[in-house]
């Protein structure tokens, strides 16, 4: 285990969503973040990042993935 930055969860995201990775590398890498994930967050945040795992292996992933993203800029950016 070890601690997972928010930014490393952000430029996955942002791989797939922009089309640089694919389903399944997302998929994988992300698995393999939450599982290394040894970091305690603020509720909002684990909400997000569940909800990207709960959308894995689902037909509209692209569309929430590019959600989450989206929520965590704006909580990033203070919106």
């Amino acid at each position: 285990m070890r601690i997972v930055t928010l930014g490393e969860y952000r430029n996955l995201m942002h791989a797939f969503t922009s089309g640089h990775i694919g389903v399944a590398e997302f998929e994988a890498g992300y698995q393999r973040l939450r599982q290394d994930d040894s970091s305690t967050r603020p509720e909002e945040i684990t909400r997000i990042l569940d909800e990207v795992s709960r959308a894995l292996g689902q037909p509209d992933l692209a569309a929430r993935v590019t959600i989450a993203l989206r929520t965590l800029d704006a909580l990033r950016h203070g919106a």
